[in-house]
């Protein structure tokens, strides 16, 4: 069996999740030979993952730590951030921008203004939490830009803001969805009208 590919991140490191509708599978994450892995991400505990990335660095702040996370999950618990910073601490942070909760999207009201959140300039964040900062952020919209984002130097906070369009999800958070819809309303629930949720194509 070939090695894993060589992660991102230099040395052992922790990697945190709360994008997903099910559990990472410990070859998904880069770091998985030596690293243990936080996933909260069955949409149970929005919001979760920023104070727990804070403890993670807490912990173990010689580790290079990795987050994934969503701009609605963000939102809850953002101001960690500036914690995070404040401590020097150096995560790669990867948040998702699509607008809203693509979860609930899935759920129930997939083009409801309840599931949208107000639009942030998250990748300015760090220069706005502390100024002084020497973190690197990027907006990625296209593979060019991920690829820039992903060569930079891994010596500081790298904060990473992938755009994506609100009702791109992964077949996986899809299908929970729909899941958790069909046991939270029954089969003759809301869900079942047209266009109320993500389906996958």
């Amino acid at each position: 069996m070939p090695a894993p590919p060589t992660p991102a991140t230099s040395g052992p490191g922790t990697c945190s999740s709360s994008t997903t509708a099910r559990r990472t599978p410990s070859s998904a994450c880069s770091c998985h030979r030596t690293a243990p892995s936080s996933d909260r991400s069955t949409g149970g505990s929005i919001g979760y993952s920023v104070g727990a990335l804070l403890g993670t660095l807490t912990a173990a702040p010689d580790r290079r730590h990795l987050l994934f996370l969503g701009d609605g999950s963000f939102q809850l618990t953002a101001q960690e951030l500036s914690t995070i910073l404040r401590h020097d601490r150096k995560p790669v942070i990867f948040l998702i921008n699509n607008g809203g909760y693509t979860i609930e999207r899935g759920y129930l009201g997939r083009t409801e203004q309840y599931n949208d959140i107000a639009t942030w300039a998250y990748a300015d964040l760090p220069r706005v939490l502390r100024p002084d900062t020497t973190a690197r952020s990027f907006v990625v919209k296209t593979p060019a830009d991920l690829a820039e984002a992903l060569s930079a130097p891994n010596d500081t906070l790298i904060f990473i803001e992938a755009v994506m369009d609100p009702y791109d999800a992964p077949v996986a958070v899809m299908t929970s969805s729909d899941t958790g819809a069909d046991i939270d309303y029954g089969p003759r629930g809301p869900q079942h009208r047209d266009n109320v949720q993500l389906r996958p194509a």
